[in-house]
């Protein structure tokens, strides 16, 4: 076996035939060079290359180097040499100038202080990403600036400050522009995702007699990845109404697309006039078939304003809270079902009978979750905002954001789903009997 190497861009020949040249290189009579043998040890290889132990002249050496240096020396920075690299990309320099009048590109980099630290301290510094406007165009370097010492030996600066800096430039033009590509395109999946979550969120929610309703829908900043929270406000049979918010875990297209699944289907169930927790039993079901690698929470609640009554279901979320007319806060803490799409959980149907004036609210983690806090500190301080957010449900849900700290840079997806009773509404002798077991609120 044979092998052969070629530079790289170099088309690969045909090996003349036996007998169609010379040993030293002489034309055959088609034209053709054959190379001759190269010695390894001869004349012609070791003048290529320079003997290590022979001192080399620095500025041939720096000119050789493809990339930008320059040396400055002094307190000012005074241009002592531009490599031919710098030169190329600035055009000419004039030497002995201060750095600040010599070389004004470095200004424009911020890479002057540092030049500064250098020369007080001692010590290397770069930066990272500069963009460059040469005779090229633009073109991003990192910079770093090296002290150059002041021992006459070369191998160990003496001792005081260094005689000047040496600027080195290193083109990552290439991995700037590349990252830059994947920004967009996350920026344009991310658009693609919130416009997805919001036209599968109900556009204008129904208003049902005898209850205020409002919701709002903060998708996470731009470094966050679109969830899949969700919430609906659906009319039924005899006058009630379902409330729902749902968050199914995972980001990105398809959280959102599995949300919309789920939607879809609790509008659907909610119709079919099953209590609560039948609901999430169905709807574990469906979850497990559309993607058994994901899962969701959810509550679901029905207002009956004929009993006055609010029967709910949890699936894993978080619990519903509510102000009484005479301002206490009561967060559900019964029996909680596991997260749709697990299979084979219990979920358990609860029933409260509210008074006129009470407050519910319904919401995602995003409101209540931090990476630095335990969630049991979202919730106290989410039941102490609830005691003073007073209003119409549209106002409780921007103050409730607003003192959560949920801003268009939150780093996660925010529902919050708010009911209220109103205070005027109905009496004692207007409401229908009820087992005397039912919790009043």
């Amino acid at each position: 076996m044979r092998w052969s190497a070629r530079l790289a861009g170099v088309p690969w020949r045909a090996l003349p035939p036996p007998g169609t040249g010379t040993e030293d290189g002489a034309p055959c009579p088609e034209g053709v060079v054959v190379p001759g043998p190269r010695d390894p040890a001869g004349p012609a290889a070791t003048a290529e290359l320079p003997d290590p132990h022979k001192p080399q002249n620095l500025r041939e050496v720096l000119n050789r180097i493809p990339a930008p240096v320059a040396v400055t020396y002094g307190p000012l920075h005074q241009l002592g040499y531009a490599n031919r690299a710098y030169r190329e990309l600035f055009g000419e320099r004039p030497t002995g100038l201060p750095a600040a009048e010599a070389l004004p590109e470095l200004a424009t980099m911020g890479v002057l202080p540092l030049m500064d630290q250098v020369i007080r301290g001692g010590r290397p510094r770069s930066v990272k990403a500069r963009c460059i406007l040469g005779l090229t165009g633009n073109r991003y370097y990192n910079v770093s600036c090296v002290p150059l010492g002041t021992g006459e030996g070369g191998d160990a600066p003496a001792e005081g400050p260094p005689a000047g800096v040496l600027i080195f430039a290193a083109e990552v033009t290439d991995q700037v522009l590349a990252a830059a590509r994947l920004r967009e395109a996350e920026r344009r999946q991310r658009e693609a995702a919130v416009t997805l979550q919001r036209s599968l969120l109900p556009q204008k929610l129904d208003q049902p007699a005898g209850l205020r309703v409002a919701a709002t829908y903060q998708p996470g900043g731009a470094e966050a990845a679109v969830g899949g929270d969700w919430y609906d406000v659906i009319a039924i049979d005899g006058g009630r109404t379902a409330l729902v918010i749902g968050d199914v875990m995972g980001r990105g297209l398809r959280a959102a697309a599995v949300m919309g699944q789920l939607r879809t289907a609790v509008r659907a169930y909610a119709r079919l006039d099953l209590p609560p927790h039948e609901v999430m039993r169905l709807l574990d079901g469906l979850a497990m078939e559309i993607d058994a690698n994901q899962i969701a929470t959810c509550t679901y609640a029905v207002w009956d304003p004929r009993r006055r009554t609010l029967s709910y279901a949890s699936a894993g979320h978080l619990p519903v809270l509510l102000r009484c007319p005479d301002g206490t806060i009561l967060r559900s803490e019964e029996q909680n079902g596991p997260p749709l799409g697990t299979g084979g959980g219990l979920h358990v149907s609860h029933t409260l009978r509210l008074l006129p004036g009470t407050t519910g609210v319904l919401y995602t983690d995003g409101l209540v979750e931090r990476r630095d806090e335990d969630i049991d500190q979202g919730l106290d301080l989410l039941a102490r905002t609830l005691t003073g957010a007073i209003g119409a449900p549209e106002v409780i849900c921007a103050r409730l954001l607003r003192a959560m700290g949920v801003t268009s840079e939150h780093d996660d997806d925010v529902a919050v789903l708010a009911f209220q009773l109103p205070a005027e509404e109905g009496t004692e002798n207007s409401v229908a009997p009820l087992d005397p077991a039912t919790p009043e609120v």
